[in-house]
């Protein structure tokens, strides 16, 4: 999972960090963080045939960053990734504008 989200936002340009994000060398002024939940589905002989993964990216950014077109190709990139369309909630503080993308994903369980 982490891998088709990282690819669905790398083109952006920013860092795509799974958990907290610990700057590097260089500091970006843009970046998104993200993780998820797991709920086991589609029960077929005592185990789960999918994971339904409830997934939560965040795209951090200064406040004087203009976020509105951003946020609409955030959502078209995770839609098109096979995600379900996002949902948004806007976190922003006096620190920074932190946008909140939560949307679902599946894969296949790990069950042999």
């Amino acid at each position: 999972m982490n891998a088709i989200i990282m690819a669905a936002l790398e083109s952006f340009g920013d860092p795509v960090v799974f958990g907290e994000y610990a700057p590097g060398n260089a500091d970006a002024e843009r970046y998104y963080t993200f993780g998820y939940s797991t709920i086991p589905a589609d029960h077929s002989d005592d185990s789960p045939g999918h994971e339904r993964y409830l997934v939560q990216i965040c795209l951090n950014c200064p406040r004087s960053f203009n976020s509105l077109q951003r946020v609409a190709e955030t959502k078209k990139a995770l839609f098109s990734a096979g995600f379900t369309w996002p949902s948004v909630v806007n976190a922003s503080d006096e620190e920074g504008q932190r946008i909140v993308f939560e949307c679902e994903g599946v894969s296949a369980s790990d069950i042999d």
